[in-house]
């Protein structure tokens, strides 16, 4: 594969006080992280490493959309926004979720997206060439057939489930079999990889693998130091993409708006928080927390993002 060069960028504007010092946008951000991958063969070999997809199992084919919005009509309609929706050449469908913040229905959020995920593999399974090929008795034969799906998700914090581990699958099980020791799922077309990156704590020497390098340069990007590429050309072209001299001016202001945002909302909600303990008040809680959620609403933030922040802080009121 042909390297990328890197492309030095000629500044009308001076680079976002929230980058300086930095040597790349951090992926952990909502723009850095589409930034890093944007390219197929960057999203393969992070795939390829985290699947443990070796030798002829390695994607050959893939596309994939960023912020992919699946919706569904029922009484209500309702849709969620995937932040990589993914398709393999073997039929495989995945979305891939860069979770910053933490909140209390984060193992809800991980299902409901799934339902979703597998309604639109369904759907596009149903559509494809190779079924619509089939004889009439043999589609319906597959009525109930699903394609495989994964979600992975990304989490900047630490997952209880997980156990202090960098990483863990989800499946579906059945009590009896697990109480007779098999482990194995009894459906295994249905899969959710759960990466904690602060307990990654490998250091350079102790990488080992393409899942490690990516976790590594996903953890510490945003550290201002120069990172390896670990031998491998595909992470280096993604770590070039993300390198701030050479992203242009609108990515770096994107970027620096994230981690406002991100930083603000934080320091906001903890503000409220504060407040409401301080009073002591059931009246004085309900103004904090309205306070807060006009904050929030003040910020533009997407529907979602706002449900997020106000389940987080009411699971917090005294």
């Amino acid at each position: 594969m042909k390297q990328e060069k890197p492309i030095k960028q000629k500044r009308k504007n001076p680079i976002p006080e929230q980058l300086q010092g930095q040597i790349y946008m951090d992926p952990k951000y909502d723009t850095a992280f589409k930034e890093l991958f944007d390219s197929k063969e960057a999203l393969k070999d992070f795939l390829d490493g985290v699947l443990e997809l070796e030798g002829d199992e390695k994607i050959k084919n893939l596309s994939f959309s960023f912020d992919k919005t699946i919706s569904m009509y029922s009484a209500q309609s309702k849709k969620v926004i995937l932040d990589i929706f993914a398709t393999t050449g073997s039929g495989r469908f995945l979305d891939i979720e860069m979770q910053k913040a933490e909140h209390d229905y984060l193992i809800d959020r991980a299902v409901l997206y799934k339902a979703f995920l597998i309604i639109k593999g369904k759907q596009e399974m149903d559509r494809s060439e190779e079924f619509l090929a089939l004889p009439k008795d043999a589609r319906k034969s597959k009525r109930y057939e699903l394609p495989e799906t994964i979600s992975i998700w990304i989490c900047d914090f630490d997952l209880p489930a997980s156990k202090g581990e960098y990483i863990d699958e989800w499946a579906l099980y059945n009590r009896n079999s697990l109480k007779s020791g098999n482990l194995t799922p009894i459906f295994n077309k249905n899969r959710y990889i759960m990466i904690s990156l602060p307990n990654f704590k490998k250091s350079i020497g102790e990488v080992n693998g393409t899942m490690d390098a990516w976790l590594y340069l996903l953890n510490h990007a945003g550290d201002g130091k120069e990172l390896p590429r670990f031998g491998n050309k595909v992470l280096g072209s993604a770590l070039e993409r993300i390198r701030i001299e050479n992203a242009n001016d609108e990515l770096l202001t994107k970027q620096a708006k994230d981690m406002i945002t991100q930083d603000e909302i934080d320091t906001r909600l903890a503000g409220g928080m504060i407040r409401a303990k301080a009073q002591g008040l059931a009246e004085g809680r309900a103004q904090s927390l309205s306070e807060a959620l006009d904050i929030l609403q003040g910020m533009n933030l997407p529907p979602e993002q706002i449900s997020i922040f106000k389940a987080k802080l009411e699971a917090k009121q005294p």
